[in-house]
């Protein structure tokens, strides 16, 4: 019998225990039946398993130890024990959280999860969601940043063997919530390949038919409720991960579902003078489609850059080149509540939300473009722009 048709046989018996002649009489320490995992009879080993599992976490530890021991089929069964020990014993928890919530501190990643979403019935639900699509990964959230950095990269390779077998309406809500709201915290890291695929499972249906409702004229309308919020909120937490291209599709699914919260994020690229050239593009266009007057200052930090991003389109015999500073002007008379086209941008080209289309906002020529920022420096003085920033104390 091969070893892979050993586990199957295995995993068979402790779910359901021996009850013939070859059951095995328990062993009065719990040391003892651990030690039996490593036994040359095959129901003893069984016995053993099936024992341990259902002693439960008092067998923890002891486990854990055997995880260091020098016996290699000792320590693969032990393995197998202390899995099915901790997912029993997190399931218990999950249904007192479910119950009354008394259990909720006891739960790996709650308090995260409350600081960003609170601790409203609505927030419970989704992570409760989260941990039974993925109890892998959630019941693991108080081990080492590493840990769970490696149980995100197992799971993206699995979900990428899903996407090629064109199974994608399998894929739960609760699976991107839960890749979304752990990718987020403090020390985790994601390769490129595990952001990639947390990015497309955010194209699914399962996300994305929280996020809006397409109408029978094709039109969209953006759900406002307590879990879309909680979700949009996850998402622009997440978002920390991009730096390059992968910022890029960041804040086109951002835009896509119209997720305010990425404000800040943008502001922090568009300000920050080591953005690349083509996030700083994007990342202006979201602040113009998320902020307010009050972000005018924001898109100023770029209305000088001549940084050119490969964005170009020839029209007759003229060639139109957009630059950083022509997409910062574009916004921050949008966000002026100005018509760019009364400016000078006669190619332009944006949504009733303020979206730039930016390969319409260049210019064929420098004096074009001198032309209409010579009108933005007369309007300027003119706006009323609320001052955001912090409240310097009194001196005493």
């Amino acid at each position: 019998m091969n070893y892979s048709r050993v586990l199957v046989i295995t995993l068979l018996f402790v779910t359901h225990p021996l009850q013939n002649s070859y059951a095995y009489q328990p062993a009065s320490s719990i040391e003892s039946l651990v030690q039996e995992l490593s036994s040359r009879k095959f129901a003893e080993r069984q016995n053993a398993m099936s024992q341990l599992i259902r002693l439960g976490s008092p067998a923890i530890p002891a486990l854990e130890k055997a995880m260091d021991n020098g016996n290699r089929e000792l320590r693969f069964r032990a393995q197998r024990v202390l899995d099915s020990v901790e997912q029993n014993a997190y399931q218990l928890k999950l249904e007192a959280f479910m119950q009354s919530g008394d259990e909720a501190a006891a739960l790996p990643g709650w308090t995260d999860f409350r600081e960003l979403a609170g601790a409203s019935s609505e927030s419970r639900r989704l992570f409760v969601l989260m941990c039974r699509a993925e109890p892998a990964i959630m019941r693991n959230l108080s081990r080492q940043p590493s840990s769970r950095s490696n149980l995100i990269a197992n799971r993206c390779k699995e979900l990428q063997q899903l996407f090629r077998t064109y199974k994608r309406d399998s894929i739960q809500l609760g699976t991107v919530a839960a890749l979304l709201f752990v990718g987020g915290l403090k020390g985790t890291q994601v390769d490129d390949t595990s952001v990639k695929t947390i990015y497309s499972v955010c194209n699914y249906d399962a996300f994305r038919n929280e996020m809006y409702t397409r109408k029978t004229n094709s039109t969209i309308q953006y759900k406002r409720t307590g879990r879309s919020e909680i979700l949009r909120t996850i998402f622009a937490v997440w978002m920390k991960h991009g730096q390059s291209w992968d910022a890029q599709m960041a804040f086109n699914l951002a835009m896509q579902y119209d997720i305010r919260q990425s404000l800040p994020r943008a502001i922090e690229l568009v300000r920050n003078p080591k953005t690349p050239c083509h996030v700083a593009q994007i990342a202006l266009v979201a602040v113009t489609r998320f902020g307010t007057m009050a972000n005018i200052p924001d898109l100023e930090t770029r209305i000088d850059d001549k940084s050119f991003c490969g964005v170009a389109q020839r029209i007759g015999q003229k060639l139109h080149q957009t630059q950083l500073r022509d997409v910062a002007l574009a916004g921050a008379l949008l966000l002026a509540d100005k018509n760019p086209r009364d400016f000078g941008f006669d190619r332009i080209s944006y949504t009733s939300s303020k979206q730039l289309n930016y390969s319409t906002v260049g210019f064929a020529d420098e004096e074009s473009r001198t032309e209409v920022r010579s009108q933005w420096d007369e309007l300027r003085p003119t706006l009323e722009i609320p001052d955001t920033s912090p409240a310097k104390p009194d001196d005493e």
